[in-house]
């Protein structure tokens, strides 16, 4: 008879290995979630079979099942893996629910306070971290650690069943996202839920145990809710859903929402004037939100833009030095001045586009993201060759909605994050976002035509 434990609970096996018990759980769980995409409607998705979501699911499980392997087995340094450092911090949490249930509910729920709870966190590696500009700064780690800590109350602490949870979270993000983009490109679901689901940094990086994750389903209730608002009209569960999201961004990535209002605020003008002079709304929408933004100090002496991003700057160089990363671009510090951040910006923006290249690939995921970067350049030449004008002066809205979004984003991530090992999934929001938009353009039909008859030698 064995005695296995897992998480502070003891289970009587009978001459069963632990790892079978914790493969059973986690079997256990996938038929579970995968019965709950094949039913429930939030994630269908339409235009394509019943089964593409448990499919996408089973898929973006075995990402996250592949992107732990990689860190398990090839970078085994599982402190500095960010897949893992939250989790195993989430241990220390989890384990004050068996001896004061109390101090793990406060902590989970952010109400604790005073130096009484340090005798946890102070067990952390990520609670408070040495290479952080300021102390005082929310730390987003730390909406990780409770949510490990909470997924803990029925995973076990059996990681794959983590994994699983944020495959399932992204997912619905992502599905919202498709709804909403479904309304302009029906004609291409195929095309579009590549664009969505299946980019390679996408689908990896989203199904891991990361921020990534969430955030795709904060952006994904975000962009699903107004969406629906616009064109179906109000209901009072959309502006809740939106809150909730502006809640989410805030406790996680709080600039994805930044990069994302200047594009909603335009949306919501255009339409307010039945979408006329669309790219004049969003320049104009865009210009004077970016110059309130770098003069914002000006008025609100305690709020600097230029200052948080060059800081933001230094952290990230800081950590890279912390924990010698070996894909640092040799940049120019940003000053807290426009003119540093005019100069700074193409080369920021080129970085986040299209680096790293090929020839600056030194192990499997710098080559994976290099040639992600490679497709991503043949589509953007393509959707130039094939291009299209909009159908309607809405479409053109959502195209300048994303394009907005991806540009923002990318320059915030190129001036603050000169590591391309993070610039890569540091953008990774904006892709769908980016392919959607080329989608956009893109005459797909001439282009499917030009293809085959150059494929049949016509």
């Amino acid at each position: 008879m064995e005695i296995c434990i897992i998480q502070g609970i003891t289970l009587q096996v009978s001459s069963i290995p632990l790892v079978t018990v914790d493969l059973l759980i986690v079997l256990l769980y996938l038929t579970i979630f995968l019965w709950l995409t094949l039913k429930w409607k939030v994630v269908a998705l339409p235009g394509l079979p019943s089964w593409s979501a448990p499919a996408l699911l089973l898929l973006k499980f075995i990402a996250g099942l592949a992107i732990t392997w990689i860190y398990t087995h090839i970078y085994k340094d599982r402190s500095q893996a960010d897949i893992f450092k939250l989790f195993d911090d989430s241990r220390f949490m989890h384990e004050a629910i068996y001896k004061h249930p109390a101090d793990f509910f406060r902590m989970l729920t952010g109400l604790d306070d005073g130096y009484y709870y340090d005798r946890y966190y102070l067990k952390m590696n990520n609670w408070y971290r040495p290479y952080e500009l300021d102390n005082s700064v929310y730390y987003d780690t730390r909406t990780l650690i409770r949510m490990n800590a909470f997924v803990r109350l029925f995973s076990f602490g059996i990681y794959p069943v983590h994994v699983l949870v944020w495959s399932f979270l992204s997912l619905t993000g992502l599905s919202l996202l498709y709804k909403a983009f479904y309304r302009y490109l029906s004609d291409t679901p195929v095309l579009l839920a590549g664009a969505i689901f299946l980019l390679p940094s996408v689908l990896c990086w989203s199904s891991g145990v990361l921020k990534e994750g969430i955030v795709f389903l904060f952006m994904g209730i975000l962009i699903y809710s107004l969406n629906q608002w616009f064109v179906k009209g109000f209901k009072w569960i959309y502006p809740v859903l939106v809150i909730a999201s502006f809640f989410g961004f805030f406790l996680l990535k709080i600039y994805i929402l930044l990069a994302l209002i200047p594009g909603i605020i335009a949306f919501l003008i255009c339409r307010l004037t039945q979408f006329k002079r669309v790219i004049l709304c969003f320049s104009s929408v865009i210009l004077l939100i970016g110059v309130a933004a770098l003069n914002i100090q000006h008025v609100f002496p305690s709020v600097n833009f230029m200052e948080i991003l060059s800081g933001k700057q230094q952290a990230i160089l800081r950590l890279a030095w912390y924990v010698n990363s070996g894909s640092v671009v040799e940049v120019s510090p940003l000053e807290p001045n426009i003119t540093s951040f005019l100069l700074h910006w193409p080369e920021a923006l080129s970085n986040t586009t299209l680096r790293p290249f090929l020839w600056e690939a030194t192990n499997g995921l710098q080559w994976l993201a290099a040639i992600e970067n490679l497709f991503i350049g043949i589509c953007i030449i393509l959707s130039i060759v094939f291009f299209k004008r909009q159908a309607n002066n809405e479409q053109l809205a959502v195209l300048m909605f994303c394009v907005s979004f991806t540009i923002i984003l990318f320059s915030i991530m190129g001036l603050t994050t000169p590591v391309l090992g993070s610039l890569v999934r540091y953008r990774m929001p904006a892709l769908p976002f980016l392919f959607a938009a080329m989608l956009l353009i893109t005459d797909t039909r001439r282009m499917s035509k030009f293809f085959n008859r150059n494929r049949n030698g016509k």
